[in-house]
């Protein structure tokens, strides 16, 4: 089976919500990373044999965003594309299918990767709610619409955020009751593996100052490609740099702000946010790199998926988690860097606990640039995000082994390892 390789990782910066890249479309950012990742892999777009991307929020302004990026980023019309969505273990489930694809001989080069604006998630009415009512009619400014599909001006009925909306609907009502927030498992965790809030508080902290550094540093500029947003009055401006970190933060202030549930610890100061941007990799067999002279980044030494009780979820990370390592006959201890993605402070402290991290590994390997507490959380984009990062501070420290793990609502994880090509090598 073919080796899969990994050529180039950029990202966007991340946006907050309603912030700097809120006019944006998630096609335009996809476009963004597709273009800017075969350019640093030096792989002409027309040899792209499939673009695979993840979107959690689609909606019919956005129709098959990896088909729509990689129109609007000007490639051969003759490039497939096709979007796939796992909820939050999107970004890095699309690299996993590019790789699959590769490994079965069905392509040579695969760009994947993750988008999502959060900023432009539709609200919307159901149509079962309205189409009864709805009468064919000419109008003027859209022309012929046939029964069902019409305009009609009518009260009373529910308007949904798809953002919010997704969430309860993530699994069925009838089966599981109603969550009305992803965070009622985090809750869960923190029950079922005794994380205080303390400990809560404390680890955002450190999520808010790891990302602040990582920023200061200069680290993230080599992954990031930037945003150039059109201005009303004067020029345009570049976002080049991570949005969401507070400086201000500090444990006084976490510790004050009130929690989402009476009995719980969960707050938005130890929670993940809600935010826009975009990620891509460009991923080959090895003998294709081999081939084109191309010196990768890493190779993928396995991946998999696990799936739990949706009101828990937390414990599909370390499911997928182990059963990663089986598949690359690895072990935790053998990573040097460990992304698991902060949803929540008290879901990702439990599933560390899980995995048996010890506490010197806890703060030496795991989230050393910060994660979805500081650095935000674009449902989609995120897995490829935090791959696009982790393949960097591998080669930042000359290190081996990274293992990135996620979890994804209606109970689902994800994971997957990759090994780092020493240099020279190919």
């Amino acid at each position: 089976m073919e080796q899969v390789v990994i050529a180039s990782a950029v990202r966007t910066p991340i946006g907050s919500y309603l912030g700097a890249l809120r006019e944006v479309p998630a096609y335009v950012l996809g476009a963004l990373v597709l273009n800017e990742a075969v350019k640093r892999a030096n792989v002409d777009p027309a040899r792209v044999e499939d673009v695979i991307m993840g979107q959690s929020y689609q909606s019919g302004e956005y129709v098959n965003i990896a088909r729509m990026a990689l129109l609007t980023a000007g490639w051969p019309v003759e490039v497939p594309g096709i979007t796939l969505d796992r909820r939050c273990c999107s970004g890095l489930d699309a690299i996993c299918f590019g790789a699959m694809k590769i490994q079965c001989g069905h392509a040579s080069i695969v760009v994947a990767g993750g988008v999502e604006s959060m900023s432009t998630a539709e609200f919307y009415i159901p149509g079962e709610f309205i189409k009864w009512g709805m009468e064919g009619r000419r109008d003027p400014r859209w022309g012929f619409m046939p029964r069902g599909h019409g305009s009609l001006s009518m009260w009373g009925l529910p308007l949904f955020d798809r953002i919010q909306r997704a969430r309860v609907m993530s699994q069925p009502i009838e089966r599981f009751g109603e969550l009305n927030s992803m965070m009622t498992w985090a809750e869960a965790a923190a029950r079922g593996e005794n994380i205080s809030r303390e400990e809560a508080d404390r680890w955002a902290l450190r999520s808010h100052r790891r990302a602040c550094e990582a920023i200061d540093s200069g680290k993230f500029r080599e992954e990031i490609v930037p945003v150039v947003v059109p201005r009303k009055k004067g020029q345009s401006l570049a976002i080049d740099t991570d949005e969401p970190p507070r400086r201000d933060t500090a444990l006084e202030k976490l510790s004050r702000l009130p929690v989402v549930y009476e009995d719980g610890i969960c707050t938005a100061g130890n929670s993940s946010s809600e935010n826009d941007g975009a990620a891509a990799v460009v991923l080959m067999g090895e003998s294709c790199a081999l081939a084109l002279g191309i010196q990768p980044l890493a190779s993928l030494k396995s991946f998999a998926v696990a799936a739990a009780d949706p009101t828990l979820t937390y414990p599909a990370v370390p499911a997928a988690v182990d059963k990663a390592m089986n598949r690359a006959e690895l072990t935790v201890e053998d990573m040097d860097l460990i992304e698991i993605q902060e949803a929540f402070a008290a879901q990702m402290l439990a599933d560390a606990k899980l995995m048996k991290i010890d506490s010197a590994d806890l703060d030496r390997k795991v989230n050393v640039n910060g994660s979805g507490i500081s650095l935000g959380h674009p449902i989609a984009a995120t897995g490829t995000m935090r791959m696009v990062t982790l393949l960097h501070e591998l080669r930042r420290r000359n290190a081996r082994f990274g293992l990135e793990t996620i979890c994804g609502g209606g109970g689902h994880g994800i994971a997957a390892i990759v090994e780092r090509t020493p240099d020279g090598d190919s």
